[in-house]
């Protein structure tokens, strides 16, 4: 274990980040990125070969991007494709969970350093985020089958509460900093001592005087509203909830509005109610093309894709190499791990 002194001395000087094959080899790494993006290119050929429920579509869906239903069609193409991501899912679950055993096991011991934590972080994220996004697709076939259902659901609380947890050391402001006050900045990066090598154990429950990160409140929020919202979304009442208490009283309040401003302006021709019909028009039409835009299933696509962009220039190493080789490369100089966060995490919004 390592003592608070030591964790004191380390925020100033840093520390040498060490190889760690186990969480940052190449074959970790690639590992999680192809099982990744497999995943969304079977979404994605579900979607514009029409291999999907007509429940799925909007309206942006079938006349915008001009995709239609065609399972009754294929069912057996339907049926594998959809086993197909129904697995890969159930996968980003299994080893979303045990990557971040492993990194609360290292971060227990003291031996892992904020980098390879980071990493844990990025990658159950990843998994979490992949999982979330093909359960629009899967959404259907699960309502079928309500044991699936359940175990689902209790795999996506353990990960939900293992990265609410897991993210308690990066609320500090000195998490991920890459020089420290007193390092040695002329060293060769090899064995450059910056803020990456320090254990990650020295920042739980730890902000050394310097505060929390600004943005460790919206990666909780976001990370707990798409829980809750893709959640809900394996049910038709929480859907039918947010239609009914949100969406169309609101459509239909500006609709209204509308109406007794056009009313006004034909009976007195005063050009005010003709501005305030404007007015609310140029706002009420992007509006509603927002809300139609984000319930398709092409923002579901969209986003994913968005949130899969950030890992694209990402590799491990599985021996010590300068640290601007890896995921340095991806951030700024300060605070980069809940930005990436926020950004993966997004992704599942919808």
């Amino acid at each position: 274990m390592v003592t608070t002194q030591e964790c004191l001395r380390y925020l100033q000087t840093g520390a040498v980040t060490k190889g760690d094959a186990d969480i940052s080899g190449k074959g970790v790494i690639l590992a999680f990125l192809i099982s990744a993006y497999v995943s969304f290119a079977a979404v994605l050929v579900a979607y514009v070969t029409g291999m999907l429920e007509d429940e799925l579509l909007t309206t942006v869906d079938r006349k915008i991007m001009r995709i239609k239903s065609r399972k009754d069609k294929h069912p057996r193409i339907h049926e594998t494709i959809q086993h197909i991501v129904l697995l890969l899912s159930d996968q980003q679950i299994v080893t979303g969970i045990a990557i971040m055993a492993a990194g609360f096991v290292g971060l227990r011991g003291g031996q892992m350093s904020v980098y390879h934590y980071q990493i844990v972080l990025y990658l159950a994220w990843l998994s979490s985020s992949v999982h979330l996004s093909a359960l629009t697709l899967l959404r259907p076939f699960l309502n079928k089958h309500q044991g699936l259902r359940a175990w689902r659901l209790l795999g996506m609380i353990v990960l939900f509460f293992m990265l609410i947890v897991g993210l308690v050391p990066t609320v500090s402001y000195d998490w991920g900093t890459i020089y420290s006050p007193e390092a040695d900045t002329s060293l060769p990066d090899t064995i450059q001592p910056t803020g990456w090598g320090i254990p990650a154990i020295c920042f739980w429950g730890k902000t050394y005087g310097d505060g929390f990160n600004d943005d460790a409140p919206i990666g909780y929020l976001i990370l707990i509203f798409s829980y809750v919202w893709k959640m809900g979304d394996l049910f038709v009442s929480p859907r039918n909830l947010y239609n009914r208490t949100i969406r169309r009283p609101l459509e239909n309040f500006i609709a209204k509005t509308l109406s007794v401003f056009a009313r006004r302006y034909m009976q007195d021709g005063n050009a005010l109610w003709l501005w305030c019909f404007r007015g609310l028009l140029v706002i009420w039409i992007p509006l509603v093309a927002f809300m139609e835009a984000m319930a398709s299933f092409s923002a579901s696509l969209w986003l994913s894709a968005l949130g899969l962009a950030p890992y694209q220039n990402t590799h491990g190493y599985d021996k010590v190499e300068p640290s601007k080789a890896t995921f340095l490369n991806l951030f700024a100089d300060k605070q980069p791990g809940a930005l990436l966060q926020i950004m993966v995490q997004s992704q599942s919004l919808w």
